[in-house]
């Protein structure tokens, strides 16, 4: 029972953002959207927002490198001066 309370706000609040996502698209005179075009959108930004917090969780895990010692790393694979 708690999972689907669970599930069930996550999934009222996706929509909730979902349907900000839509009006603010429609509210903009300039974009004029399908909607296919609209979910396509807002899943690109979803991952895009996950991708995001996956780094930042990296980052306070200490999971990262320097840039230098990666910077490093490219130019060895790919053999640049």
């Amino acid at each position: 029972m708690f999972w689907r309370s669970i599930m069930a706000s996550d999934i009222q609040t996706d929509l909730a953002r979902f349907h900000q996502f839509v009006g603010e698209q429609v509210a903009d005179a300039d974009v004029r959207l399908t909607p296919e075009q609209a979910v396509a959108i807002w899943r690109h930004q979803e991952e895009e927002m996950a991708a995001i917090e996956e780094g930042l969780v990296d980052v306070e895990a200490g999971r990262t490198i320097p840039l230098e010692e990666h910077l490093r790393h490219i130019r060895e694979r790919f053999q640049l001066p």
